[in-house]
């Protein structure tokens, strides 16, 4: 509860409006430190400090949680449907899987200290217990009433009564049935035979008669040594006359009566005992039922030899050299650690003159501690789910908007979700199926197992009565009997009935037949399938009253005259196997639930494997529908999803091209139209000012030149101006027209020579022309008449651009299905901006350039299926190539409209 409140207080103090900048790390560390230094410091304690260390565990994680509790809430805000319920499954199941080292850590030492304080003194005194008890029944025998009338009455017809009837009267009244301690009493008549006997897994010497000659009505209380089956045992007895007083007052004996006691460690109540019927007359003991504190608990006793003397378990563990000598050596109790079958145990041990005695149970494993780890999430997400159904269930009776419809919206809308919740289920369903199957399947094998194992067990008992103990009776000239099934089920270590018919002839546990705990009558099962179906052997469940079912083996016995019903009733061995199963239960849980999160994990990485390229597939998408063309994806893999995303990724390159050739088609339209109105809005007054000019230099010529010469100079300046005019029309007009292609085979070595030729000659001296133009170029498929003017247009750029002096180079290659042509000069070139302008309409680099040459020829290249690429660099020149399609890979094509009628794809 501490604890608790504090964790509370704790995640509340989280939530305070606290002044601390966040941004500050020297702040975060310092409160960080706060936190962890003290518990640092309590880590470090003895040994005092340590059972108190997985509290701190618990509340250090607490803070780490608080630290971003804010965080949390924010994002549990405006978090999904699904978020918020894995918050809080997390909230549920990580403060249970925090406190359970501290919960393991309490059950822990609460076993300790039931050991230390309860079982412990209950071993080591159990020699004064049993006289203690042995004092107490003797004096409440004495004040039994009636005991002179079981002595001293005849008894009545045969079969009225059982041998053992009367003895048990006296035996349930005392302490060593309240226990129950290994004990017997005997009755005896007058004559020193015996009348009745009852024992409780203590049986009679077969090879003496019992008699009795006690005369002294006061208890004579001795031990003696008695052989009990292959070992001699210090049996605590008592013997007394029973006296009755005559009407006179004199003392009489009518018999007498011996009561005895054995030390028996199977008796001590944490042990449980092999036997059904034992449980049954045992009082209650709490720490023996399954899942309860200490019901694990074994015991063994060793002899000073270190030789091992008891067992509760099947082998005792091995006793430790020097765990022994740390014993011996302090005569103190002491906790060891030893080891059976590789499975480490914490024992307890104590010791007195008769031996060691050791009480220990199993170290929890890292495996166990797995299993304990995956019950309690799966204990947390059942208790989670269950509330969630509840509160969907008070929602939907409340009318109020539930989460599990917010849940449905939510996977229903999500593609991520949906594949996630399918991977998990490939996961889940599977594992959970072949779960069941496999452990209902190794479940039955071992019961199965358990019932052969019955089976031999009862063939076993029935060899021994047929071929031992009846021989034997009958030449002691005795019947059967409870005393001879003692024997046997001390020497097959179960206990032992037979049945004549349908009645109880013999019993190793007469006394709960006797008491009415258990039918006298054959168990109807065993009845009807050695009796009726007459099978060899079978095997039933039993269940008496509110105990555990319990298996029973039955069968048949027809040697030597003998015909009768054997059971086997067998509860240890049912007990451990369903421990067993138990265990692989558990074991089959942790497995299943590694599995599930395994799949979950490898789930949740293939969807958002998945889903991720999808999802930025979608923002993409929307982004491109918004208008941003140059939006891509990462392409994260080479598979199908790989290849999903690069051919979108083409596709918006693709898209965004078409949209750059759609603006450029559209700006060249509109500059188009701008060009055809300024050419026509030029050409009409250049006509009148060139006929009114050169009517004035006539006029002034006829008249003997009288404004000569400032006349002719303005004259020649206003015809040069209107050339120039007429020139620019004519560049408007040619870029607002729509030529017409037609194309045709040319040879382009010719048509390179006839356009270089002129300038060649024209620039001798001033342009170093280099021509590389191979005359075996093939033809190609062209309208020669707008290459011509594309070409030109190149070549008045590069001499526009070297000026009067200068290198210009011209090459001609072919390269696969085209001719390429490369126009290189050594001009003044283009930075990086301007390069980007190149075929702007409109854009020049030269003061005097109407900025039309390298559109033009861009669109008569294209026209003609070509390409044409500008590279240029600031202060080393400019190279301009075009590529043209050869005559003998073109396909012959109708007219070609210009970009304006052009379909782009």
């Amino acid at each position: 509860a501490t604890a608790l409140a504090l964790i509370v207080l704790i995640f509340r103090a989280a939530y305070l409006p606290w002044w601390i900048a966040r941004s500050g790390w020297a702040t975060r560390l310092g409160v960080m430190a706060c936190w962890t230094i003290p518990y640092l410091m309590l880590m470090t304690q003895p040994d005092s400090a340590a059972a108190y260390r997985p509290l701190f565990f618990a509340l250090a994680l607490a803070v780490f949680v608080a630290l971003f509790a804010t965080r949390l809430k924010g994002r549990y805000r405006q978090g999904s449907q699904a978020f918020r319920l894995t918050l809080l499954s997390i909230g549920l199941i990580l403060p249970a899987l925090a406190f359970y080292a501290d919960i393991f850590e309490l059950a822990h030492r609460a076993k300790t200290q039931l050991v230390e304080t309860r079982y412990g003194p209950q071993a080591l005194n159990q020699r004064q217990t049993i006289q203690t008890l042995m004092q107490q029944s003797l004096r409440q025998i004495d004040g039994f009433p009636g005991l002179a009338d079981l002595v001293s009455v005849p008894p009545g017809p045969e079969g009225s009564e059982a041998v053992t009837d009367r003895a048990f009267q006296v035996w349930r009244i005392t302490g060593l049935a309240m226990f129950p301690i290994t004990s017997s009493v005997e009755l005896f008549g007058p004559d020193g035979h015996l009348v009745s006997r009852f024992a409780f897994n203590l049986p009679d010497d077969l090879n003496a008669v019992p008699t009795s000659e006690e005369q002294v009505c006061v208890w004579d209380v001795f031990e003696e040594v008695s052989p009990f089956f292959a070992v001699e045992r210090r049996i605590l007895s008592a013997s007394r006359a029973v006296c009755v007083n005559d009407p006179s007052g004199a003392s009489h004996v009518v018999g007498s009566i011996v009561v005895h006691a054995l030390l028996d460690y199977a008796n001590l109540p944490f042990i449980a005992s092999k036997s059904p019927y034992v449980e049954l007359l045992r009082p209650a003991e709490p720490t023996r039922e399954e899942g309860v504190s200490g019901g694990d608990i074994e015991f063994a006793v060793y002899g000073w030899s270190q030789t091992p003397l008891y067992s509760s378990a099947e082998r005792a563990w091995r006793m430790d050299q020097a765990a022994f000598e740390r014993l011996v050596s302090s005569r103190m109790a002491i906790w060891a650690r030893l080891e059976r079958d590789d499975q480490p145990y914490d024992v307890y041990l104590l010791s007195d003159r008769g031996g060691i005695y050791a009480l220990g149970f199993p170290v929890v494993t890292l495996l166990g501690h797995m299993m304990n780890l995956a019950e309690l999430t799966v204990i947390c997400a059942l208790t989670f789910l269950a509330l969630v159904v509840l509160a969907a269930i008070f929602s939907t009776v409340a009318r109020r908007a539930t989460s599990a419809r917010a849940l449905l919206r939510e996977v229903r809308a999500s593609f991520y979700r949906k594949l996630f919740l399918a991977f998990v289920a490939a996961t889940a369903v599977p594992v959970v199926a072949l779960a069941v199957v496999t452990s209902n399947y190794v479940a039955d094998q071992m019961r199965g197992n358990v019932e052969q194992e019955a089976v031999r067990t009862a063939s076993a008992a029935q060899r021994v009565v047929e071929d031992l103990v009846a021989p034997r009776a009958a030449q002691q000239g005795v019947r059967i009997d409870d005393n001879l099934m003692v024997w046997v089920s001390r020497l097959i270590d179960q206990d032992v009935n037979i049945f004549s018919g349908p009645r109880l002839l013999a019993t190793s546990e007469r006394n709960l037949f006797a008491s009415g705990v258990l039918p006298v009558r054959t168990p109807a099962d065993v009845y009807v399938a050695l009796a009726l179906r007459n099978e060899a052997a079978t095997v039933a469940s039993e269940q008496i009253g509110g105990a555990q079912p319990f298996l029973v083996a039955g069968t048949r016995m027809t040697a030597r005259q003998i015909d009768a019903l054997l059971t086997v009733p067998l509860a240890s061995r049912a007990q451990e196997i369903e421990g067993q199963i138990d265990t692989l239960d558990r074991r089959v849980l942790l497995a299943a639930l590694l599995f599930i999160f395994a799949g979950a994990g490898i789930g949740y990485s293939m969807a958002e494997r998945i889903a991720d390229p999808v999802n930025r597939l979608t923002r993409a998408t929307r982004r491109i529908a918004g208008g941003e063309f140059n939006a891509r994806i990462a392409a994260t893999s080479s598979d199908e999803l790989g290849r999903l995303v690069e051919d979108f990724n083409r596709m918006a390159r693709d898209l965004e091209h078409q949209r750059t050739e759609l603006e450029r088609t559209n700006r060249l339209e509109a500059w188009a139209e701008m060009a055809r109105q300024v050419a026509h809005e030029i050409k009409n007054p250049l006509t009148p000012i060139q006929l009114n000019a050169e009517h004035l230099r006539r006029v002034n010529t006829d008249r003997g030149e009288p404004l000569s010469p400032v006349l002719d100079q303005s004259v020649n300046a206003i015809l040069q101006q209107v050339k120039l005019l007429r020139q620019i029309a004519s560049e408007f007009s040619s870029f607002a027209s729509s030529p017409t292609v037609q194309r045709a085979s040319v040879d382009p070595a010719a048509m390179l020579h006839e356009i270089i030729d002129p300038y060649r000659s024209a620039l001798a001296g001033r342009i170093d022309f280099t021509a590389d133009v191979p005359s075996a170029l093939p033809p190609v498929y062209i309208d020669r008449t707008l290459i011509t003017r594309a070409l030109t247009n190149i070549i008045e750029n590069a001499l526009h651009a070297m000026g009067s002096s200068g290198a210009l180079t011209i090459v001609a290659t072919r390269d696969d299905e085209v001719v390429r042509i490369a126009v290189s000069d050594t001009g003044a070139g283009m930075d990086a901006d301007a390069l980007a302008r190149a075929f702007e309409p409109y854009f020049s680099t030269k003061a005097s350039g109407t900025g039309l040459g390298l559109p033009i020829a861009k669109r008569n290249v294209e026209l003609n299926g070509g390409a044409l690429t500008v590279a240029s660099e600031l202060g080393r020149g400019t190279t301009v190539e075009i590529a043209l399609p050869l005559a003998e890979t073109a396909e012959p094509v109708e007219t070609t409209k210009n970009p304006k009628d052009t379909k782009i794809v």
